[in-house]
C-alpha cells in the first residue's frame, strides 16, 4: 500500500486554504494510507473527521521512525512557485489543487471548512454574547487590521509587505463603526494602541481556534490579507477584506467577500523564490496600505451597505 505524506508548510491561512485540496485527496485516493505534517496550526484540521486522525504536528514524538521512515513519497506543495499563481490566474485554494492533487480541472473542490465541538461553539457564543451586553449593539463585527508582517514603532504601525492598515487609519475606521457595531479585535495585543477605546480586547490565552469560533459566532468580518479572512470563509461569515500589496485573486475569494483596494500601480512580490525583487517590489507597493480620511469614511459606508445586504 502506498503511503503519501503530504507537508504543509507556512502560516495558517495557507493550512486552511489547502483543506479543499487535502479532502480532495482523501476522496480520490482510497487506499492510500496517507499523513499530513503540519509544522504549525495543526489543531485548525481537527474536528474534520476526513483529517484530524491523519494530521501531525512537527514535534510529534516517534514521528519520524513510525511515520516518515514508511512514506513511499513525500508532497510539499508550494503554491507561490506556480506560475498560474504568480500570473493571478488561479487562487491560493486552486493552486494547493493543483499541487497536491496534480490537476487543473478544480471544479469539484469544496470552499474551506472548519469545524469546532460543542465546548468551542458555546465559549464562543458566551463571548459575543458578552460583547453584546458591553457594546449594547445587535450585531457584532470582528476586525482584523494588521497583518502578520505589522511591527510596531512607537505610536505607528508599520508593514513593509504593506499588507496592514495604519494606526490612523484603523482608529478612524472603527470610531465610525463603533456607533452601530461591537467591535472586537484580533491581532496581537500590542498593536491595539491605547488611544483605542473602541473595540474589545480578549484574553491573551485566546488560541487560533478559539478565534475561529468567535468569528463563526459574529455576524461580519472586516480584515486585511491575514488568517482572519481565511476563517471568515471557512466559517462561511461574510466580511470585507482591505487589500494592499497582494493580490485578491490570489490570496482572498473575490465571489464571496466585499474587496476594497486602493487604485494605483501593483507590483507582485515574488516572495519564497526572489528575495531582493520581494523588496523591491514592497517599496513599489509601500504606500497601497495607506488611506485618507475621506477613503476611510467611503470604506465605512461600503461596509455598512454590505452589512444591510448580507446580515439579517
Amino acid at each position: 500500500m502506498s503511503s503519501t505524506i503530504i507537508y504543509i508548510d507556512g502560516g495558517a491561512g495557507r493550512v486552511i486554504a489547502a483543506i479543499p485540496a487535502l479532502l480532495k485527496f482523501h476522496r480520490l485516493n482510497p487506499n492510500n494510507n496517507w499523513k499530513i505534517l503540519v509544522p504549525a496550526w495543526d489543531s485548525l484540521l481537527w474536528s474534520i473527521p476526513e483529517l484530524q486522525d491523519r494530521t501531525y504536528g512537527v514535534d510529534t514524538k516517534g514521528l519520524w521512525d513510525n511515520i516518515i521512515l514508511n512514506a513511499t513519497e513525500i508532497i510539499t506543495p508550494e503554491p507561490y512557485k506556480l506560475p498560474a499563481y504568480f500570473k493571478q490566474e488561479i487562487s491560493l485554494v486552486q493552486a494547493f489543487d493543483r499541487e497536491i492533487n496534480k490537476t487543473k480541472d478544480h471544479s469539484d473542490l469544496s470552499v474551506p471548512k472548519l469545524q469546532f465541538n460543542k465546548a468551542e461553539e458555546k465559549w464562543a457564543a458566551n463571548t459575543i454574547a458578552d460583547v453584546k451586553q458591553q457594546q449594547q449593539k445587535a450585531k457584532t463585527i470582528v476586525i482584523q487590521p494588521f497583518g502578520r508582517g505589522a511591527t510596531l514603532d512607537r505610536a505607528d504601525i508599520i508593514d513593509t509587505a504593506s499588507r496592514s492598515l495604519s494606526a490612523d487609519a484603523y482608529l478612524s475606521l472603527t470610531k465610525k463603526l463603533i456607533v452601530r457595531y461591537n467591535l472586537i479585535f484580533f491581532g496581537d495585543p500590542q498593536f491595539q494602541m491605547a488611544a483605542d477605546t473602541y473595540t474589545i480586547k480578549l484574553p491573551n490565552t485566546t488560541d487560533l481556534r478559539m478565534w475561529a469560533a468567535i468569528i463563526d459566532c459574529s455576524d461580519y468580518f472586516v480584515g486585511v490579507d491575514s488568517v482572519g479572512q481565511h476563517m471568515a470563509r471557512a466559517t462561511n461569515t461574510p466580511g470585507t477584506v482591505i487589500f494592499g500589496s497582494t493580490f485578491p485573486i490570489n490570496t482572498s475569494y473575490p465571489d464571496y467577500f466585499q474587496i476594497i483596494e486602493k487604485p494605483g500601480v501593483k507590483k507582485y512580490s515574488p516572495i519564497r523564490i526572489a528575495g531582493l525583487d520581494t523588496l523591491l517590489a514592497d517599496r513599489i507597493n509601500d504606500k497601497l496600505s495607506d488611506f485618507d480620511e475621506a477613503e476611510i469614511s467611503d470604506m465605512f459606508n461600503k461596509i455598512v451597505s454590505h452589512i444591510e445586504t448580507k446580515v439579517r
